[in-house]
C-alpha cells in the first residue's frame, strides 16, 4: 500500500519557536497562513513571498479579471492554437490529466454549465431547460482541449470552450505558497485557502496538525482530524447554492449530465498535492461513494457524507486519516 501523507514523517521544529499567523482576502476566499521557526523577521518575509505567490496564481487563473492569462487563453483558443506560458501549461497539463484520470468527474471544461446555472458570479440563479443543458454540453468536454508540449499552446477543439479553474485554482495557490516557504527555508507551515489546505512539517511538540471538516449542515459540528502531511480539500454543496420550491441546487455539476450533484454533501480528499486533493474532491462528489473507492481509494484518502433516504452516512477509505 503507497504511503500517504498522513503516514509521512517529518522534522520537528524547535520547542521554542515563534509562531506567526497571517490571513489575506485572496482568490475570492480567506488565505491563511501560519508558520513556525525561529527567525520572526525571517517569517514575516518568508510569508510575504508566498501570498506574493497566491496573487501571482491570481493573475494567472482568475476568470473573474479580463487580463489574467486564462481569461486571454479562453478567449482565442478556439479559433487558434494559443501559445501560453511555462506556469499555465504546467498547471493545465496538471489538471488534465486528473480529469483523464477521474475519466472526466473532474472536468475544467465545465464552465459553460456553470454560467448557465448562475454560479459563476453566484447571481442571477436560475435552472436551465433541457434544451439550454443540451447546447451547453456540447461545448463541454476535457477531451477536446488540445495540448501542444513541443510548442508548448493549446487549441480548443470546438467553439466557445472555456476553462473554469474552480476545482483546481485553489489547490494549484496553495502549493506555489507552501513550495515558496519551502525554498526560503520554512520547516513547519500551514497554507489555508477555503476549504483547501497544505502542511509542511510538523508543529512544535506535536506529531501532527489537527484540522477540522466542514459540517455539510453548517450546524457547527466539524469533525477534527490528525494530517502528518501533504494536502487535504473539501468540497461540498453547501457554500454557493440557491433553493427551488425547496430544493436545493448546488454548484457542483457533473459535467456528463449539466445537473447538480445531489447523493453525495460533501467530500474530503487527502493527497500529496493540493491541486491533487482539489480536483479530485470535485471528482469523487460527482462519481458517489462506491466509483470513488473503486478508482481512487487505494491512492487517495477519502471521506464521503451522503444522505441517503434522509440519512446522512459517513464513508472512508483506509488511507483516510484518523
Amino acid at each position: 500500500m503507497a504511503c500517504q501523507p498522513s503516514c509521512q514523517t517529518a522534522p520537528h521544529p524547535p520547542a521554542d519557536a515563534e509562531r506567526l499567523t497571517r490571513s489575506q482576502p485572496l482568490l475570492g476566499t480567506l488565505v491563511t497562513i501560519t508558520v513556525h521557526g525561529g527567525d520572526r523577521v525571517a517569517l514575516n518575509a518568508a510569508v510575504n513571498a508566498a501570498f506574493d505567490e497566491v496573487r501571482a496564481v491570481d493573475r494567472l487563473l482568475s476568470i473573474h479579471r479580463l487580463d489574467s492569462e486564462l481569461s486571454q487563453l479562453n478567449q482565442s483558443a478556439s479559433t487558434q492554437s494559443t501559445v501560453i506560458s511555462p506556469a499555465l501549461f504546467d498547471v493545465l497539463q496538471k489538471a488534465f490529466a486528473l480529469a483523464a484520470q477521474s475519466e472526466g468527474a473532474f472536468d475544467p471544461t465545465v464552465r459553460p454549465l456553470v454560467d448557465l446555472w448562475g454560479f459563476i458570479k453566484k447571481e442571477n440563479y436560475r435552472i436551465p431547460t433541457e434544451a439550454e443543458l443540451r447546447a451547453a454540453l456540447l461545448r463541454v468536454g476535457h477531451h477536446h482541449v488540445e495540448f501542444n508540449a513541443t510548442a508548448r499552446s493549446i487549441r480548443f477543439a470546438k467553439a466557445d470552450m472555456s476553462i473554469d479553474p474552480g476545482g483546481f485554482g485553489k489547490g494549484y495557490a496553495v502549493d506555489r505558497a507552501v513550495e515558496r516557504l519551502r525554498a526560503l527555508g520554512v520547516t513547519s507551515a500551514m497554507v489555508k485557502a477555503g476549504g483547501d489546505l497544505r502542511v509542511l512539517g510538523l508543529p512544535p511538540g506535536a506529531e501532527q496538525w489537527i484540522v477540522q471538516i466542514e459540517d455539510p449542515d453548517k450546524r457547527g459540528q466539524r469533525v477534527s482530524i490528525a494530517l502528518r502531511g501533504g494536502a487535504l480539500s473539501t468540497s461540498g454543496n453547501y457554500e454557493n447554492f440557491f433553493e427551488i420550491a425547496g430544493v436545493r441546487y448546488g454548484h457542483l455539476l457533473d459535467p456528463r449530465t449539466g445537473w447538480p450533484v445531489r447523493t453525495v454533501l460533501s467530500c474530503t480528499v487527502t493527497a500529496p498535492t493540493c491541486l491533487e486533493a482539489d480536483a479530485l474532491a470535485t471528482a469523487c462528489s460527482v462519481l458517489g461513494t462506491a466509483k470513488s473507492m473503486e478508482r481512487l481509494g487505494a491512492r487517495y484518502g477519502l471521506r464521503l457524507i451522503t444522505d441517503e433516504n434522509g440519512q446522512q452516512r459517513v464513508h472512508q477509505s483506509p488511507l483516510f486519516p484518523k
